[in-house]
């Protein structure tokens, strides 16, 4: 989703995901860092958390995670990899009338896509 305003955009990125058991910490978007920018225009990003220390129930757990920062001006797409998958997503371009009560109201139309995969413990990121 694109936030900010017209003379500082922002990429707001949101995940929805599942974790092999309960107890993961720190689930978290950890965008891929280029030196030149990709030729596909798209950022990508891991979706990892830290594994349970100790013991835990062996049953799929939901977990959430978000990234926020400057929207590139390359950038036409986020692509966001889990351990058993990925989703990827077309950014939506605001317009010269784009302000934060129009977008309030379209949230739903294109907000983001559910990254339905299990969570990348952090270490096989």
């Amino acid at each position: 989703m694109v936030g900010g305003d017209a003379d500082d955009p922002l990429l707001i990125v949101e995940a929805d995901g599942l974790a092999p058991t309960a107890g993961w910490t720190h689930v978290r978007l950890e965008p891929h860092v280029y030196i030149t920018p990709p030729d596909d225009g798209v950022q990508d990003f891991d979706l990892v958390g830290d594994r349970p220390a100790g013991s835990a129930a062996d049953a799929l757990a939901p977990v959430e995670a978000g990234w926020e920062g400057p929207l590139a001006d390359w950038l036409i797409g986020v692509r966001i990899h889990a351990a058993d998958n990925m989703v990827e997503e077309e950014v939506i371009e605001f317009d010269d009338d784009f302000d934060d009560e129009d977008d309030a109201d379209d949230d739903d139309d294109y907000a983001r896509d559910p990254a339905e995969g299990h969570v990348r413990d952090n270490e096989d990121a």
